[in-house]
């Protein structure tokens, strides 16, 4: 196999470029599978490129001066090309249970943050409500951030975007309390401000310590609050309501901060954080027909989706795996998308199978669950599409997703379709029907298959 490189020399020539940089040999030690069966150097750069590694920062930390001179400088390395010739194989990947174990974490923020509020009254609620829906979006862009520097921790500017997101909670907070009673109220703005702030920074440390898998440390940075919650509940008193907000902004805050030390290699700065911060309108979007539907069908209906994120994230990691699997043993383009097109949508649907079947079977134990025993359809259309979103958002395809579930956000307001249980469902399904269509169309492009 021969390629022709930017500098006029192919690989098979005699002329090499010179030893890596001890920066970029980390990188090849990560692309060596890939640079294995790669057929020339540009779709090494498009390796390099969906890996975030692009022009700017191979100039700027990993002593190249570009992505092509990178490419080159990597294709040219022993081994490139290596696989082509080989009789494929390649081992079906087991699905991340461990991920799946995940789920009943992403409970402990919110219910510590409402069982407090509830104490402190409507206006708290409501400031509640808001740096929630706040809070779901920015853990999206904290998690886009983690992964923008995959050989460190990128310490610093998670810490800016905790700093951000408290200021904007306790902002919004104060809006929604102050404003809560039709009238401006200051001293319901300055609960919501205490509440929204508490909120949304305790939400910004979860996604911190999740997205760097400090699965200990979060569970017992939430744990020591949802405990005083319950305490709260049991004897409800103002006093006793703030300290348990006291120590649901302090505990994530000491863990998320111990857990971001590392000042790592992006600087907190509006161009390391503005490429990221396009994660953050599609989950407010999600967090908004979430909030809609909550109102709507009651939080026992859809509390198996919530219990399910871990499960969720184990089945978008799967599913890429699998259509890296596809990748690997098709010879062409064709024969991919013929492996690869059904594999996002019938991940979907695994997965939907699962809260579908948990609200059948729940409502109908002899046990007291305030949970709607006809919604189990509905429930499961909800999660095809939650999946369906997430691997999209995996892809780049933000801009299209937050303005699908405005679309949904707004149908769930209609009278025709929030009247009855059957007009949300076949909302739902308009709503899985277009994510399908897109998530065959992201399907088509080989960079969905890395």
């Amino acid at each position: 196999m021969s390629a022709r490189t930017e500098f006029g020399m192919t690989r098979t020539g005699s002329a090499r470029i010179a030893a890596l940089p001890d920066r970029l040999r980390e990188v090849d030690l990560t692309l060596a599978t890939d640079r294995a069966r790669v057929g020339d150097v540009e779709e090494l750069a498009a390796y390099l490129e969906a890996d975030g590694l692009g022009d700017e920062v191979l100039r700027a930390r990993y002593g190249t001066a570009g992505l092509f001179d990178a490419a080159e400088r990597l294709y040219v390395q022993r081994g490139t090309g290596q696989a082509l010739g080989r009789r494929r194989h390649a081992q079906m990947p087991a699905f991340p249970w461990a991920r799946a174990a995940r789920g009943p974490l992403y409970l402990l923020p919110g219910l510590s943050g409402l069982l407090a509020a509830r104490v402190l009254g409507p206006a708290a609620t409501d400031a509640f409500v808001g740096a929630a829906m706040f809070g779901w979006g920015w853990t999206t862009t904290i998690g886009s951030l983690r992964y923008a520097e995959p050989f460190g921790v990128p310490g610093h500017a998670m810490r800016a975007l905790l700093v951000l997101g408290a200021g904007a909670g306790t902002l919004g907070g104060a809006l929604c309390a102050g404003l809560s009673g039709g009238t401006p109220d200051l001293r319901s703005a300055a609960l919501g401000a205490l509440v929204g702030g508490t909120v949304a920074l305790s939400s910004g440390a979860a996604g911190v310590l999740l997205s760097l898998h400090r699965t200990g440390p979060y569970a017992l940075a939430f744990a020591i609050p949802l405990l005083a919650a319950v305490a709260v509940t049991a004897a409800p008193t103002a006093e006793a309501a703030l300290a348990t907000l006291g120590l649901l902004a302090l505990m994530p805050l000491l863990s998320a901060l111990h857990a971001t030390r590392p000042a790592g290699q992006l600087r907190p700065s509006w161009a390391t954080l503005r490429p990221h911060l396009a994660h953050a309108p599609q989950g407010w979007m999600l967090a908004l027909t979430f909030a809609l539907l909550t109102q709507r069908l009651g939080a026992w209906t859809l509390l198996p989706l919530v219990l399910a994120t871990g499960l969720l994230e184990g089945t978008v990691w799967h599913v890429q795996e699998r259509l890296q699997r596809a990748a690997r043993l098709s010879a062409d383009l064709r024969e991919l998308r013929r492996t690869g097109l059904p594999t996002v949508l019938l991940g979907a649907a695994a997965f939907a199978l699962v809260p579908a079947a948990w609200a059948y079977i729940v409502p109908r134990l002899p046990i007291a669950v305030p949970a709607l025993p006809d919604a189990w359809a509905f429930v499961g259309l909800y999660g095809a599409a939650l999946m369906l979103s997430a691997w999209l958002a995996n892809h780049g395809r933000l801009v299209v997703l937050t303005l699908t579930w405005a679309c949904g956000a707004a149908l769930m307001l209609t009278p025709v379709f929030s009247s009855s249980l059957p007009a949300l469902c076949t909302a739902m399904t308009l709503l899985c029907a277009a994510l399908s269509a897109f998530a065959l169309h992201a399907s088509l492009d080989p960079r969905s298959y890395r």
